[in-house]
């Protein structure tokens, strides 16, 4: 609260210290902070839209970039000037083709944007009436407890005109998609289901419970290939699947850290840990333990805390694949690595202290 600048000292005030007094103080600065102002710009759309996919891809105004930046700093649901800038995809939202709510006719898309509304705090019946589905959908797919998604060799042989790009390739089953749609549990489900829990029961935390066993087991790591592989033929046409929600270092945390050293795939880490804490089932498993040990080693004397500073870069890409981790600390200040490490902590003790 005495050194950072205000979006750290904003999410402080709300998110640690629960004081709206103190962060209604801090907002006139807050909206004014540089950070704040160009990724809520980028947040908000054109009319039409500027690119023919808003919700997903690597440009900075794809919702799932913009949005995910946007809470990193501290905006959120209860916000106007959010709410104004996200009118566009709550709209839309209400206007799906419904169910199954994962499937094709979905293009598996909005799977997307209801998870990254809810993560921001929005609760409008549309968003939430979506999710709610979506893990119905879900729930009945990892319920089963089968890892069996992928093509035999036979099965393989019968597929026609295969791209050569993706002959080396994992293919997911007709029969799996056809019964179940993108059932397959995604990094935007874990980013987004948390959500849930403000407005859910006993049996809703059951099934989000089920979702992440699914996928916190070694089976689920050893057997499912990064981003799921390629999805059978549609009108004739092959896509890859999408991003898969394997922890970061499942087999060793400590190995994973050294391999990454000061790489992209640290970052990924870290974003993966503060989404994944949100859920009880998660923060029992032998990664946790292994990844706050050794996020641990960071320590300095005095209590704080200094990551590499790579660790906590901003370059063009995907949230979701740790590019854009930063909480908005101006990097000309010597101790911004030191005070955003120290906070990127405190994220993780909220919900484990």
């Amino acid at each position: 609260m005495e050194n950072a600048d205000a979006p750290i000292r904003y999410r402080v005030a709300r998110e640690l210290y629960n004081d709206g007094d103190a962060a209604k103080r801090i907002e006139p600065e807050f909206y004014k902070n540089p950070e704040v102002v160009k990724w809520l710009k980028l947040l908000k759309p054109d009319t039409p839209p500027q690119h023919r996919s808003m919700e997903h891809g690597s440009f900075n105004f794809c919702l799932e970039n913009s949005l995910l930046k946007t809470t990193q700093l501290g905006l959120h649901a209860g916000m106007p000037a959010v709410r104004n800038a996200v009118r566009y995809y709550i709209s839309k939202a209400g206007h799906l083709p419904g169910k199954p709510y994962r499937g094709r006719a979905n293009d598996g898309v909005f799977i997307f944007g209801c998870n990254l509304l809810a993560c921001a705090g929005f609760t409008d019946g549309a968003v939430i009436g979506f999710l709610r589905e979506s893990l119905e959908e879900m729930y009945g797919f990892v319920q089963k407890g089968s890892y069996d998604i992928y093509c035999g060799e036979t099965e393989r042989a019968a597929l026609k005109n295969l791209p050569a790009v993706y002959r080396e390739r994992k293919i997911i089953k007709s029969s799996v998609v056809d019964a179940h749609g993108f059932c397959f549990p995604l990094i935007y489900d874990v980013v987004g289901l948390s959500g849930l829990y403000a407005h859910g029961d006993a049996e809703t935390d059951k099934k989000i419970d089920a979702v992440i066993r699914y996928i916190s087991t070694d089976e689920f790591h050893e057997t499912v290939a990064d981003g799921y592989g390629v999805l059978p033929p549609y009108h004739g046409r092959y896509h890859t699947m999408g991003w898969d929600p394997k922890y970061p270092g499942w087999s060793g945390v400590a190995g994973h850290i050294e391999r990454c050293g000061a790489g992209r795939d640290a970052s990924k880490l870290l974003f993966f840990a503060q989404y994944v804490v949100k859920y009880p089932r998660a923060r029992q498993t032998k990664w946790f333990g292994e990844l706050s040990d050794c996020l641990e080693k960071y320590r300095t004397d005095g209590g704080t805390y200094i990551f590499p500073a790579k660790w906590l870069d901003e370059s063009r890409g995907y949230a979701v694949q740790g590019h854009h981790l930063s909480f908005g600390e101006n990097r000309r200040k010597r101790n911004w690595a030191e005070i955003e490490s120290t906070f990127y902590m405190q994220t993780l003790r909220k919900y484990i202290m």
